[in-house]
């Protein structure tokens, strides 16, 4: 059922009272009760309290001031709206100060009536609705300010628990929380055997020293059975034991005890108990299938490493006997024979980059690959990086320019690992920039690191294959991309290389416009 706002009109004179009626009536969801000096407004007011009053300032036996006065002694709190025919500053504030929540300037009209009275009636609604709820936050402090410190240190208690991924690191962590959290004297760990079924002690530490007292019906390995199977804390005498659950499956239990004062455990340290377990429960789950990610993860590095190797005799083989095909070995060849013997040089070469690539890789991931840092120039390592990519840059025709400043300081970096990241930024730029582009280097030093950036003005990379640049075997969709041949490992490793020699790298492009990579290489030590 909707509701309709109840207004009191009290104003002397007849049409301006039948026309605020009038315009209420019309506009629907109002119901207006009429007074006709201030005295009547006031008996009204009273008697049965409107919504809302339109009262005039000037009116016979009472003034709308007197009635304001006569309703502010009284405790009314009804919102009023006063109506004059003349304005002044004075006037306006001694409104507001008599607590009335708007005035209109005789003559007005609907519009800016109703724009008055929406507007006092919404303040009222929500000074009563800001009452209210201060109210019940009022109510609500005082036990709020009780938890607040427990459970912000529950929470970076289980924070830093969940953090972890080493799983004999963790499950010390969660003893030492166990203490922090709930005071207690003795706590222990234990998790579910999957081959017997069986609960076995993971770990065990009693932090209060002195001769334990065995206060209850039953022990520690039966309390945390039945912790485990019901899902719920068990507690017996001084002892508390919690499941270590993830959903509906127990993978252990943890426990905490006061054998040596034969303190008992509150229903709050239950409770506290509970929250800690299942910040147990979510981390060593995590720190297991991390494990199970890293061994997998070494597994397949491993296995790359072992075909890369493996290709690398038979690819010498075709490159050999290739060469020698086209130094004329076994004769003259036609041209046709020209053509195979070239397309065979092409793919065993890039068969070689790959191989090269996937080689570099797994000993990025399985940490064997091994960096010979020392203090180097870095325009010697340009210098190699230019000479080998000369050709292609010329063939396309492209404008090469550098700003590399002589008084550069050394940098501390693995000399071929260096040269090998130029490579590859300056590969980049002149496979993915048209004939007759520019491609530019330049280097600078700030912050204790030297600056370089390979910028070049070709087909630019798009703000979504940007976020995966980096990543393994990642080549975008983009037909101008797909035409150069890749293999989509060469930036994940330039990335891997200058992160692993101290430095950052980053890329800025624009679709059409072109691609900016700066990589940043420490100073060495003097």
């Amino acid at each position: 059922m909707k509701l309709t706002t109840r207004i009191l009109v009290a104003d002397d004179s007849q049409p301006l009272r039948d026309f605020i009626v009038q315009a209420i009536t019309d506009r629907g969801g109002f119901t207006a009760t009429q007074a006709r000096d201030g005295a009547e407004a006031l008996e009204v007011a009273l008697a049965d309290p409107p919504d809302l009053i339109l009262i005039d300032l000037q009116m016979p036996r009472m003034t709308g001031f007197q009635v304001l006065q006569a309703l502010h002694e009284r405790k009314a709190d009804i919102p009023v709206i006063l109506m004059t025919s003349h304005g002044s500053e004075a006037i306006a504030v001694e409104v507001f100060r008599q607590g009335v929540k708007n005035y209109l300037m005789k003559p007005f009209t609907a519009d800016e009536m109703f724009a008055a009275i929406d507007g006092a009636l919404a303040e009222v609604r929500l000074r009563r609705e800001r009452d209210e709820l201060t109210r019940h936050l009022t109510a609500a402090n005082e036990e709020l300010n009780r938890r607040v410190k427990e459970v912000d240190t529950l929470y970076q208690v289980g924070k830093s628990v969940t953090s972890m991924l080493s799983k004999d690191e963790l499950m010390e962590r969660i003893l030492d929380a166990a203490f922090y959290v709930i005071g207690a004297e003795e706590a222990a760990l234990m998790l579910l055997d999957p081959e017997t079924g069986q609960l076995r002690m993971e770990r065990h530490r009693q932090r209060v020293a002195g001769e334990l007292h065995q206060s209850a019906r039953r022990t520690a390995e039966e309390l945390a059975a039945a912790a485990a199977q019901k899902g719920d804390a068990t507690a017996s005498g001084a002892m508390l034991y919690a499941p270590l659950k993830l959903g509906n499956r127990a993978i252990g239990a943890l426990g905490v005890s006061n054998r040596v004062t034969a303190k008992p455990f509150s229903r709050h340290d239950r409770r506290l108990l509970l929250a800690l377990a299942d910040y147990a429960a979510i981390a060593l789950e995590n720190a297991r299938l991390y494990e199970d990610v890293r061994q997998a993860d070494l597994a397949k590095s491993e296995f790359v490493s072992l075909v890369a190797h493996e290709l690398r005799t038979p690819m010498t083989s075709i490159r050999g006997y290739a060469d020698m095909l086209v130094k004329g070995a076994v004769g003259t060849l036609t041209d046709q024979q020209q053509e195979f013997v070239r397309t065979i040089c092409v793919n065993a070469e890039r068969m070689r980059v790959l191989v090269s690539d996937l080689l570099d890789i797994s000993r990025i991931e399985t940490g064997q690959l091994r960096l010979e840092p020392k203090a180097v120039q870095l325009t010697d390592a340009l210098d190699r990086a230019l000479e080998s990519t000369k050709a292609q840059i010329q063939a396309r025709s492209q404008h090469f320019t550098t700003d590399v400043p002589a008084d550069l300081p050394l940098v501390c970096a693995d000399p071929d690992r260096l040269e090998q990241v130029l490579t590859n930024l300056i590969s980049n730029a002149y496979k993915y920039t048209p004939e007759g582009g520019r491609i530019h280097i330049r280097a600078w030093l700030r912050d204790g690191h030297v600056h370089c950036a390979v910028s070049d003005t070709g087909i630019g990379i798009a703000k979504k294959d940007q976020l995966r640049l980096f990543t393994k075997f990642f080549r975008s969709d983009e037909e101008a991309v797909r035409r150069e041949s890749g293999t989509g490992l060469g930036l994940c490793i330039v990335k891997n290389l200058v992160e692993l020699q101290g430095g950052e790298i980053r890329v800025e492009s624009q679709p059409g416009a072109g691609t900016t990579f700066t990589f940043t290489i420490p100073i060495a030590a003097a």
